[in-house]
């Protein structure tokens, strides 16, 4: 293995145990067993990857294939629900964990679609897909409304779209791979989804004329009243 697949390898298995953690510090309050939370670790480490490879007609899945990455999410998982019981894990902790997988894996994502062939349109949207799965799949088996989808969501899915698109650009330059343009490219990803967090920086909203919008504590409200 060549130093640089060797670098490609350690941080695709950074990222798996990232996401695994972050599966496990969404479940306080959800009232989960251990099961439940190395369930909700493995999905939301490994759930972005998996539409990818199945997308892209890529067999064996990475973590049948090498089972590393199935370890790595339980252990971080199992890690993870010992540790808070001690540890608080306040919900900016887990933004912030999202944010440096997201960044991880959104890269990742995008090198190995265009390593599998895919056309560069097809490779960035696979790289978002990667970035932003696993996160929506953990959301919704909580309970939340996910990250990519809330009203506000500061720059969540465009911070990886960006990330991709520098990182294409510069790949076309240098025409070749690079650990430092890898590495750039995600905290390119990481810069801008915290300071969207930080700033409470967003896209624009669809507005319909004439119809007044909600307050974000209006939207709650009406949340809880549903049955």
């Amino acid at each position: 293995m060549s130093e640089y697949a060797e670098f490609i390898y350690v941080a695709d298995l950074i990222g798996v145990a990232i996401f695994a953690i972050t599966g496990a510090i969404a479940a306080p309050g959800k009232r989960l067993d251990i099961l439940g939370v190395v369930v909700l670790g493995f999905v939301t480490a490994l759930g972005g990857g998996t539409i990818r490879d199945i997308t892209l007609d890529l067999y064996p899945l990475v973590w049948v294939e090498d089972t590393l990455y199935l370890y790595v999410a339980i252990v971080s998982a199992v890690a993870a629900f010992i540790a808070s019981r001690y540890i608080p894990s306040p919900r900016r902790a887990l933004l912030v964990l999202d944010a440096m997988g997201l960044s991880v894996f959104a890269i990742l994502g995008l090198q190995k679609a265009l390593a599998a062939g895919a056309p560069e349109a097809v490779a960035v949207m696979m790289a978002v897909i990667t970035g932003v799965a696993g996160g929506m799949i953990r959301d919704v088996l909580t309970g939340q409304i996910p990250l990519v989808l809330q009203r506000g969501g500061e720059l969540y899915a465009t911070s990886a779209l960006l990330g991709a698109l520098v990182y294409l650009g510069a790949y076309q330059l240098l025409d070749e791979p690079s650990p430092w343009l890898d590495i750039s490219a995600m905290v390119i990803i990481f810069i801008t989804r915290m300071a969207g967090l930080v700033a409470g920086l967003r896209l624009p909203e669809f507005i319909v004329r004439g119809h007044r919008l909600e307050s974000p504590g209006e939207a709650r409200e009406m949340e809880n009243r549903e049955p």
